[in-house]
């Protein structure tokens, strides 16, 4: 049900939710599972606004992706940054979680559940089969994706949660001892602002973003100690995406260049390429990954022409784009600058810089499939060294600044999304992830959310 946040009674919850995308509906439905309510509070309102995006979502950035990049996957609407997703789903494997204090069994009953949330079948949850020598075939699912900005009766069918539009979680007031949230400031875009102090049991979840977490950390600052959550000085820290090489490549093949055939029942795909474990520990234990999309053979192009000619009608051509990981760096992060959004959050400045290790793991992987091609005489590949190079650019996915550990002084929040000494106070979304692999997180994020409701559906604080 849509509310007012200047009118509504906060102490009638027990969850409030900064943010309205889908790490807040994958939480909030397990909530209404234990029978617990929450409140969503959307900075932006029912439809997309130039004006409210560029007042809420100002940043400065320096290195391989700058201040324009990122407000692009930071979306201040309702159903957030869904409103861009293209539908890509792929769940982390098991070597994903090696720097996670959580491993993949523990996030498989929610992917499943995530899975359910945005009308996917399971297969793609656990297939992949084995390709030419050093690589697997995992192909990505790309059934239409959920963009909550479309369907707003998704919001009403919540059991127990409320939407509040136009309403910005503003600023964390902590307890003395630093061991809890006491209160809660909101911003209205009629200009008002209001202090919730929260009643016992009642916890905040920051779900706005991996920009938006960090922004609402870093501008908690009091008057007697450093930002909340950031007695460590690690919010911000850790910032990441997957960098993405479109165009770098194109392989064409002849007609014994076949793809496994999928179990029934997969759904929409695209192909999907990804090194076995020890290609993996080769280029550097960072995942590389080579997405193919049908193509054409140029004509003016003697040596596609020759290939075209020498294979005849099983000849096929494929386009590619290469996702990486890149590694987690604590120079990689998220800092706030002079000046403040009208809610009177810090504006906030990125430093990022894609390491050689990223570079050096896709030229690896893509010489070692061109090699692994000509060997098994079924195709060949051509490398772009200038657009690896020099095309690089972000897929959209804005990952860490709220890094997940066991260990404060390394990390923001713990293997339960909640934040380091804050009893009450917790993190969901893609700010968490400890590291990245290749695959589009949204389905890792709504898992991790849905984990998280079930969480907080049962511990004493709610």
């Amino acid at each position: 049900m849509r509310v007012l946040a200047s009118e509504v009674d906060f102490n009638t919850y027990d969850v409030i939710v900064a943010g309205s995308g889908l790490a807040s509906y994958a939480m909030a439905k397990r909530l209404g599972v234990h029978g617990k309510s929450a409140i969503m509070l959307e900075t932006g309102e029912a439809q997309y606004n130039d004006d409210i995006q560029s007042d809420f979502a100002q940043i400065y950035g320096r290195g391989h992706l700058d201040g324009s990049h990122w407000p692009l996957h930071w979306v201040r609407a309702m159903g957030g940054t869904s409103a861009v997703w293209a539908g890509y789903c792929s769940p982390l494997i098991d070597r994903n979680f090696r720097q996670w204090p959580i491993t993949r069994s523990d996030l498989d009953p929610y992917y499943k559940i995530a899975a359910g949330y945005l009308g996917r079948p399971d297969p793609f949850l656990t297939y992949s089969s084995a390709f030419e020598p050093g690589f697997v075939y995992r192909p990505i699912s790309t059934e239409d994706p959920l963009r909550l900005i479309r369907e707003p009766q998704l919001y009403d069918q919540l059991p127990a949660t409320d939407l509040a539009l136009g309403a910005t979680l503003s600023h964390l007031h902590p307890r003395e001892d630093r061991q809890g949230i006491e209160a809660i400031s909101i911003y209205t875009l009629d200009g008002g602002t209001r202090r919730i102090d929260l009643r016992p049991g009642q916890v905040v979840v920051l779900a706005a973003g991996a920009m938006g977490n960090a922004q609402i950390l870093l501008s908690s600052q009091s008057e007697t100690g450093p930002a909340v959550g950031n007695e460590n000085d690690q919010v911000g820290r850790y910032l990441m995406e997957h960098p993405h090489f479109p165009d770098c490549a194109k392989l064409i093949g002849n007609g014994a260049f076949q793809f496994p055939t999928v179990p029934e029942g997969f759904g929409e795909l695209t192909a999907l390429l990804e090194p076995d474990q020890d290609l993996y520990r080769q280029i550097g234990e960072l995942e590389v990954s080579v997405a193919l999309y049908p193509g054409k053979f140029i004509s003016e192009d003697p040596v596609e022409t020759m290939f075209a000619s020498k294979w005849g009608d099983g000849a096929v051509a494929y386009g590619i784009i290469v996702r990486a990981e890149m590694d987690a760096e604590p120079e990689n992060r998220v800092t706030v600058r002079e000046g403040t959004d009208p809610a009177g959050l810090r504006k906030l400045r990125t430093d990022f810089h894609i390491g050689a290790r990223s570079f050096r793991a896709v030229d690896t992987f893509l010489e070692t499939l061109g090699e692994r091609l000509i060997a098994a005489d079924t195709g060949r590949l051509r490398m772009s060294n200038e657009e690896i190079m020099f095309g690089v650019t972000g897929g959209g996915h804005t990952l860490g600044t709220t890094r997940m550990g066991a260990n404060p002084k390394t990390s923001v929040v713990d293997a339960d999304c909640r934040v380091h000494r804050y009893q009450n106070l917790f993190v969901a979304g893609s700010s968490v992830f400890a590291s990245g692999g290749h695959a589009n997180p949204t389905l890792t994020i709504m898992a991790l959310a849905a984990r998280l409701g079930d969480k907080l559906g049962v511990i004493n604080e709610v």
